[in-house]
């Protein structure tokens, strides 16, 4: 299965390709903004792995949650470029990424937020249970909690596993954090 990643929810910028069994990954801070530097850098992947867009079987992007732009970047990258080639394109939320071959059966995943900020949800097994929340701090919790930061390579799994299942997650961006044009005073 030949698979390309992105994530461009977070201040780096994450690509990995899978081909075959064989993993190549990128996860740097660029000066330049994501748009400028998504493609040369899924260029410089696909090139080391020797395969084509073509030769993919999906494309996976980072769904959120991250930042507003850089998840509409990731996502519009993997829409288009899929569409092109007539493969399926998969969002795959990070919290899904985080969790993905876990051994806990219960557990809370907590993902980084901006300026001290997190983002948590709960999942049994795969499923996500409630919401996510995006919070300043992060309740007692009887269940184990998972803090990390995933990129593209983490996207893999849950994505091979998506076209394995001959399924696909909604195509939809996960924003959790309102716009600050959003936020309400009072």
């Amino acid at each position: 299965m030949n698979l390309l990643a992105v994530d461009t929810t977070g201040t780096a910028l994450s690509v990995a390709v899978a081909a075959g069994q064989h993993v190549l990954s990128l996860h740097r801070v660029y000066r330049k903004p994501h748009d400028e530097t998504l493609l040369p850098a899924v260029d410089l992947l696909l090139a080391k792995a020797g395969i084509k867009l073509e030769e993919l079987d999906a494309i996976a992007a980072a769904s959120g949650p991250g930042r507003f732009t850089g998840i509409r970047i990731g996502m519009a990258y993997a829409a288009v470029a899929a569409r092109c080639v007539s493969i399926p394109a998969l969002a795959v939320t990070r919290f899904e990424a985080l969790a993905y071959g876990r051994p806990e059966k219960r557990l809370c995943v907590v993902l980084p937020g901006f300026r001290g900020e997190k983002y948590y949800q709960a999942f049994h097994g795969r499923k996500p249970q409630g919401p996510p929340v995006w919070s300043k701090s992060i309740p007692a919790m009887d269940i184990p909690i998972l803090e990390g930061d995933p990129g593209a390579v983490q996207l893999l799994g849950p994505a091979a596993r998506w076209l394995r299942l001959k399924r696909r997650p909604a195509f939809e961006p996960l924003y959790l954090k309102p716009a600050g044009y959003e936020v309400k005073k009072g």
